[in-house]
């Protein structure tokens, strides 16, 4: 459809978040090395950041790490560069506009996917951490259980997401609406994200 190689590398990764969310995702980050068609190469830096609130000691308890902190929850999550990434990417080097890449993907998430097997059992090995959650159990969860093989795995919130940045590029993500309610669940929760992390991404 007129996009060059790069466009369509960021289309395969927002099409991951969709059907590969535990390997990727705009809610992480990522590494780009692009090869232009002169033979220069480039490489883009999309890794997530720590809060400015952070410390060295931020998941030691009593002396120890405690490694769950830094794996699940509030604590374990960083400011996500994949889609800062992706979108200089795209504006830089690409021939399409974001918004083109992102829909096609976020249509995926409204409709949903029949999970596979191998799906079902990254499901079933976290399915602890994930009824922590209300949001994730309403996501991967049906009857009180993970998603079985051959069930669909409907994801309306990421495509209204993914709707949402289309239609307002990346600062919607950044420095409006959804960094906005991501440090009020931190603040709510005992994260320490807050909005002015998001927008000095």
């Amino acid at each position: 459809k007129g996009g060059n190689a790069i466009d369509a590398a960021v289309a395969a990764g927002l099409t991951l978040g969709v059907v590969d969310g535990h390997n990727s995702g705009i809610g992480g980050g990522c590494f780009m090395l692009l090869r232009l068609a002169d033979g220069r190469f480039v490489a883009i830096d999309g890794r997530e950041t720590a809060p400015a609130g952070a410390t060295h000691d931020l998941f030691v308890r009593n002396g120890k790490a405690d490694t769950r902190l830094s794996q699940t929850g509030p604590l374990a999550i960083a400011v996500p560069g994949e889609l800062a990434a992706f979108d200089h990417a795209v504006q830089r080097y690409g021939r399409k506009k974001l918004k083109d890449l992102l829909l096609p993907a976020a249509e995926l998430a409204a409709e949903g996917f029949v999970i596979n097997e191998e799906y079902a059992s990254r499901l079933r090995s976290v399915a602890d951490d994930l009824a922590r959650f209300d949001a994730a159990r309403a996501i991967f969860f049906r009857d009180g259980r993970p998603l079985q093989a051959g069930e669909r795995l409907c994801q309306p919130d990421l495509a209204a997401t993914y709707r949402a940045i289309a239609a307002e590029g990346i600062g919607w993500f950044y420095r409006g609406p959804f960094a906005r309610v991501t440090a009020e669940w931190m603040a709510e929760n005992g994260g320490l994200i807050t909005a002015r992390d998001f927008a000095r991404y």
